[in-house]
């Protein structure tokens, strides 16, 4: 899990250094509910494009893949129009 992780937090920031409309977030919360949110959003508007929330505690088989292939595809522009 922590090397997926750090994978995250390096295509967040190469999202952000890369895409002039979009950014992300990362953010955990370290109480029982063990909950990771991501989001990614727009750049001038702030508006929600993608958010996903995931309770670590309960969700042993968490497919990092499918959330490093979404940051992948905006970091490569795919949804930068």
């Amino acid at each position: 899990m922590e090397e997926n992780l750090l994978k995250l937090f390096k295509l967040a920031d190469m999202l952000n250094e890369k895409q002039s409309k979009v950014f992300a977030e990362i953010e955990y919360s370290a109480d029982d509910r063990k909950t990771l949110q991501i989001t990614i959003r727009e750049k001038n508007t702030f508006k929600y494009l993608e958010r996903c929330e995931i309770k670590l505690a309960n969700n042993p088989l968490l497919k990092w893949e499918n959330i490093i292939e979404l940051f992948e595809s905006y970091v490569g522009g795919v949804t930068n129009e």
